[in-house]
């Protein structure tokens, strides 16, 4: 009950990216620290970058083996971009004709797939989030039932009706206790049905004053004694006391008769129903059904989506491109990690979250199509049972194909070891997933990103990815702050050590990475964390805030990469 009043009472905002738009001559003067400086390093340069640059001064003279396949699962791209040209991968069993000449399912994916698209050419520029669609799945069998501890309720003809359980009640509490904290609609209709029983218990209050204090006149005072502390706990009866004392403060009065008034005028009700309409009109469909035309709960339902990929999002995935391919040395930009990469667009992601039917079927995608390195969206907390299956299955299929996985962590200031997102090693209930490496951001100055989520086991390292110059649509270039951009610099990473040294395994590339960081282990640094839910500053260790405890460091990582190969 506690989380219906909260969500009833607050709402959380958070900020995702920030970018700004420059011109590629206004970048001219700069110094390359100063812009894409996860080439840099600390000895060389005074930044604590990825050592991209001492990277290649040790790899001269030895010959790039294989052009690595880099799959962007994520955001849309900028294929014909000046400075990533050279870099979009082209299917070559297909042909731009109309025709589905590699008899995959899939008409004219020539440079990769957009999951979020329709036959007709259409696109969907925004998703409903997990836990909106997971209500909208369990709201008939679920959503009206109010618990208060011990006894379960519904709202019937308007008054607050003692029901029998619910016949599934694994399935309900994890309707209450993951898809109801998801949801703003499932928040919204929930504090709908508490204004109920706030109307419903404040008739109690009132009823129960008059015949403690008959004739006198009620006050604040008088209301004190609708609070036992020493009666049974009744989580009902406490939000509704809570409630009807923060009317005393709303209307600014003492008097009972004129708090219990606005609750008995069912003013309240109407707002929090028309609140939850406005929820429903806002988050509650997303256009799939008309657009893709899909049923997106059934993996077998496969043959989707177009092939557009330029979309009004593919800002993001052509600087998480540019950061991994863009050209080196070429006067243009910044310079890519590996220039001769290719990469394969795979859109599942937009304004909101994707579906993890989308992103299994894009893992899938990218190991049939010769990815060696795969960046999946942002990792999240919401992963139902019945999906989360696909994810398994599609990262161990990755796993067993010598394929590396890299997932940028969120940026919400949360410990891992507490609050668990997906996707992470351990999720398939079975053995470790050993290809798979989560990543956050870390700045020049070699500080993790004050908002990013840690752990000293969950997050793998550190990355370059805060004020980064690269590629943005149109021919332009950007400096800019994301989620994925620390997630590219780990996949540019790992596509420059396959380039050289093809038959390292995924699993063989993680274990590389971890164990040779710029190590920043007992450094002490400054990290925002949540405490009580609201967000706060503390010191730590780098090495508590990860696995490495440290930067990754494409030096120390060719250099051991050759030892291993030798």
């Amino acid at each position: 009950m506690k989380k219906y009043f909260l969500l009833l009472m607050a709402s959380v905002c958070i900020s995702v990216a920030e970018a700004q738009l420059v011109k590629q001559n206004d970048q001219g003067q700069k110094k390359q620290s100063d812009l894409d400086w996860y080439n840099c390093s600390f000895d060389k340069d005074g930044v604590y970058g990825a050592e991209i640059n001492k990277a290649y001064d040790f790899l001269k003279g030895k010959k790039i083996k294989k052009r690595p396949v880099v799959a962007l699962i994520g955001s849309g791209m900028d294929v014909e971009h000046e400075d990533l040209k050279q870099a979009i991968w082209v299917n070559p069993k297909e042909k731009s004709d109309g025709k589905d000449n590699d008899k995959n399912g899939l008409i004219d994916d020539i440079n990769g797939w957009n999951f979020l698209g329709g036959k007709d050419g259409q696109v969907m520029e925004s998703t409903m989030r997990e836990g909106d669609r997971e209500y909208l799945r369990l709201k008939d069998k679920y959503a009206d039932y109010i618990f208060d501890g011990k006894n379960y309720y519904k709202v019937i003809n308007g008054k607050l009706t003692k029901v029998a359980a619910p016949e599934n009640i694994e399935e309900y509490n994890y309707y209450r206790d993951q898809v109801l904290p998801e949801s703003q609609m499932a928040g919204t209709y929930g504090g709908w049905m508490l204004s109920y029983v706030i109307k419903d218990y404040a008739e109690k209050f009132d009823q129960m004053m008059k015949e403690r204090f008959p004739g006198k006149k009620l006050t604040q005072t008088e209301f004190g004694i609708c609070y036992d502390p020493k009666a049974p706990r009744d989580s009902l009866s406490e939000v509704a006391f809570m409630v009807c004392v923060m009317g005393f403060n709303i209307y600014k009065t003492n008097e009972w008769e004129t708090v219990y008034a606005g609750i008995k005028s069912g003013t309240q009700i109407e707002q929090a129903k028309a609140d939850y309409e406005a929820k429903v009109k806002r988050f509650g469909a997303d256009g799939r059904k008309e657009i893709v035309g899909d049923n997106y709960l059934d993996i077998n339902d496969n043959h989707y989506g177009n092939n557009v990929l330029l979309t009004a999002d593919a800002g993001i995935g052509t600087m998480e491109a540019g950061v991994i391919a863009a050209k080196r040395e070429n006067g243009l930009g910044g310079n890519g990690i590996m220039d001769q990469a290719e990469i394969m667009t795979l859109r599942v992601a937009a304004e909101g979250e994707p579906y993890l039917k989308d992103i299994a079927l894009a893992i899938r995608y990218a190991v049939d199509h010769g990815a060696d390195v795969i960046m999946l969206p942002v990792q999240n907390t919401l992963y139902p049972e019945n999906q989360k299956i696909w994810i398994n299955e599609a990262l161990k299929y990755a796993e067993d194909k010598g394929v590396f996985v890299v997932a940028p962590a969120w940026e919400a200031a949360q410990d891992l070891s507490v609050t668990t997102y997906y996707p992470n090693r351990w999720m398939t209930g079975e053995k470790e997933l050993t290809n798979l490496m989560i990543v956050s951001s870390s700045d020049k100055n070699g500080n993790p990103s004050m908002n990013s989520n840690y752990g000293a086991k969950e997050v793998d390292l550190y990355a370059p990815g805060m004020n980064i110059y690269s590629t943005y649509t149109g021919d332009t270039y950007q400096n800019g702050t994301g989620l994925g951009l620390a997630a590219a610099t780990t996949a540019g990473v790992a596509a420059l050590i396959k380039a050289y040294y093809p038959h390292l395994t995924g699993t063989q590339i993680r274990n590389i990475l971890l164990e040779t960081v710029t190590s920043r282990k007992d450094v002490e640094v400054e990290k925002g964390i949540i405490v009580d839910g609201k967000q706060t500053q503390d010191l730590f260790l780098f090495g508590d805030l990860c696995l490495s405890g440290g930067i990754i460091n494409a030096y120390q990582a060719v250099i051991a990469a050759d030892k291993i190969t030798k």
